[in-house]
């Protein structure tokens, strides 16, 4: 140890071999055990596939010696590395195992310090695409941390996967948040390397914000107080210098950082992700400042590298930026292809995420059905045992009360058995029912998938026809975008929820406003108030209400603003009244209606004419109120859910089995 601690990992790897070799002469398990442990540290897990799977064949042996020894503490710290390692691999199933097996140790001994076991599941199930158990236990990994007042770089390396997860599932905020978190303890510790590895995931995140000058600000601060030690720890930070003149259009600044990370990436001993990090920033860059063969060439590149690691998130992203580079160069056949395997792919996490959950819960109702099984036979038994013995004391009493029991119990058994058959008939039926009903539920979830699916397509093909328009045909086509994409919306909330045909308005509402904001950012910046409850609309409701939405912020947008100042604000509420009344408002500050608006009310805009026509379609009372901006109130009533029908007839079906 002394010796791989100077440098000479030469002699270091001499004594280690010495003494593994005085452990296994003299079976000293134990201390084998341990001489394994320090050997692994000269197999780096990043040099290469071979050492790495070398690096846990050595770890391996070690579990072994430490189960000879039966300690189990140094048994869940093999175990933990073993996933760790499986982790880096790329083989997520396996290290799933590994990592459960040592929670399982270590929960064993009472051992408290677990937030690094967690915070390993939850990448691995993040790496496996199961975003709901990354979140799951990477929020246990906080807590535990927290609990034992955990300041070290671990705690840097659990915000930073937390905020990974939340990054793979577009909720850019809370990723930032975390990646924020992050880095105050990698600076408080001056952990360099940390800080250099969190630079790229900050700098991205702030790009997503639409914060580039924030970005570049960082960039600036973070490399001065902080220089990368070497071209591997300067991945991340030429990378955000890339990314972010990329978005500021400063293509010639960001060519030079371009060319560096190539060259970077001519080294043998890059990971994956790293890898991974560089052709996509170099991909991006290329296909922005129209360098369409080097875009293709890395390309070709990034999709072997992701074909090989499996990654789902990973290839579904290459598919995209094909998807991109066709549309640049007028492709739009090959575009519409690629952009379709791009929503497969990205589809296909969803659905691996629903299969586990259904298998999980198949798992959780077979164990209750055992459970209840159990327990009915247990009370059989009991009811059986008294019925001996009151038989037993007629029995004593006399012959006729005997003879009246038995006859009793004959007729009883007659009777039961009529019961317990009809009960199967009906319980029979009732299942045949539940069938029906459970197949009409996913039939209906496919539908929504199909139909978001078309309306995503006719997005693409929309934003690939824009790139050669302008002025007001642009504009026309990027209103025909947003209403597409406020009904496309609709559909994928549907097949992703269980509620099959009714919409949770605050989620949708929030996810369309932010959609909204992104599509007119290159303006000047808007305030946004948003108040909803947690109101369910029908589907047939949901899709007006979410066009009159698009339509007034729009509208807001392009008129409502003449003057760039720091205060503009949209405000969009949807309450519910305790008469069971929806409301929905929608108001801004700024110039309001023109004064002659309502005398010359035949030469409203399309904005307005649709806003009242879908108000009339959800038979809604509409109000336009110009004080100090324009306020728009629609109040409604909500008409009831296809699955208020539907839990109506499952409340029937489990009446019908209990009669």
């Amino acid at each position: 140890m002394a010796y791989r601690e100077k440098g000479d990992n030469e002699r270091g790897r001499q004594i280690i071999s010495k003494a593994i070799n005085v452990f296994s002469k003299h079976k000293y398990a134990y201390g084998l055990g341990e001489a394994y442990m320090e050997q692994r540290h000269y197999y780096s897990a990043f040099a290469s596939k071979e050492i790495l799977v070398q690096r846990i064949s050595i770890v391996k042996k070690a579990l072994t010696s430490f189960k000879q020894a039966s300690s189990k503490l140094q048994m869940a710290h093999c175990l933990k590395e073993i996933g760790d390692l499986y982790f880096v691999k790329g083989e997520y199933t396996s290290a799933i195992i590994k990592l459960k097996e040592a929670l399982s140790l270590y929960e064993s001994i009472n051992y408290k310090g677990l937030q690094g076991v967690y915070d390993l599941l939850g990448a691995a199930y993040t790496g496996a695409g199961d975003y709901k158990e990354g979140i799951r236990y990477g929020l246990l990994a906080v807590k535990t941390g927290e609990g034992l007042s955990d300041s070290t770089s671990q705690m840097s390396t659990i915000y930073n996967r937390l905020g990974i997860t939340h990054y793979y599932l577009k909720e850019k905020q809370k990723a930032y948040t975390f990646f924020k978190k992050a880095l105050g303890i990698a600076r408080k510790n001056r952990d360099t390397t940390t800080i250099n590895a969190l630079v790229l995931n900050i700098s991205h995140s702030l790009v997503d914000l639409n914060k580039p000058k924030e970005a570049l600000t960082f960039l600036q601060d973070i490399t001065k107080k902080y220089p990368p030690r070497d071209e591997r720890s300067a991945i991340g930070v030429t990378a955000g210098f890339l990314s972010v003149h990329r978005l500021l259009k400063r293509y010639k600044q960001g060519q030079t950082y371009c060319n560096q990370l190539l060259e970077i990436a001519k080294r043998p001993d890059l990971s994956q992700t790293e890898y991974n990090a560089i052709y996509l920033a170099a991909i991006r860059f290329f296909i922005d400042s129209k360098q369409f063969n080097l875009a293709k060439k890395y390309l070709t590149r990034q999709k072997e590298l992701v074909e090989k690691s499996g990654f789902l998130k990973y290839r579904s992203t290459n598919q995209f930026l094909w998807f991109k580079l066709d549309s640049s160069q007028g492709n739009y056949l090959s575009a519409i292809v690629h952009y379709r395997q791009y929503k497969i792919l990205d589809d296909s996490v969803f659905n691996e995420e629903k299969s586990r959950q259904i298998a999980q819960l198949q798992v959780q109702y077979e164990t209750e059905k055992k459970d209840q099984d159990i327990k009915l036979k247990a009370q059989s038994i009991n009811l059986l045992t008294k019925q001996t013995q009151v038989q037993q004391s007629e029995i004593q009493k006399s012959e006729i009360i005997q003879n009246t029991t038995l006859a009793g119990i004959v007729l009883l058994g007659i009777i039961m058995g009529l019961l317990y058959n009809q009960y199967r008939i009906k319980q029979k039926n009732n299942k045949q029912l539940q069938h029906l009903l459970t197949e009409k539920e996913w039939l209906l979830k496919e539908v929504h998938h199909r139909v978001k699916n078309n309306l995503q397509t006719v997005l693409s093909l929309l934003e690939s026809q824009s790139h050669s328009l302008s002025n007001d045909a642009l504009q026309a086509i990027q209103v025909s975008q947003n209403r597409v994409y406020a009904m496309s919306l609709i559909h994928k909330k549907l097949y992703q929820a269980t509620n099959v045909a009714s919409i949770n308005m605050e989620e949708y509402l929030k996810e369309l406003i932010q959609h909204l904001r992104e599509s007119f950012s290159d303006g000047y910046p808007i305030h946004f108030h948003q108040n909803y409850e947690s109101i369910q609309l029908d589907v047939s409701q949901a899709v007006p209400v979410g066009l009159i939405v698009n339509e007034a912020v729009t509208n807001a947008f392009k008129y409502a603003f003449p003057e760039q100042e720091s205060n503009n604000s949209i405000a969009v509420e949807c309450k519910q009244t305790e008469n069971d009344e929806i409301v929905l408002t929608i108001s801004d500050n700024g110039k309001g209606l023109p004064a002659d608006f309502y005398k010359k009310r035949n030469n409203e805009g399309l904005g307005l004419k649709l806003i009242r026509g879908l108000a009339d379609d959800i038979d809604g009372k509409l109000t336009l109120t110009s004080d100090n901006g324009l306020t728009i109130c629609i109040s409604f009533k909500a008409t009831p859910t296809l699955n208020d029908a539907i839990d109506k007839t499952r409340f029937s079906l489990v009446n019908a089995e209990y009669v």
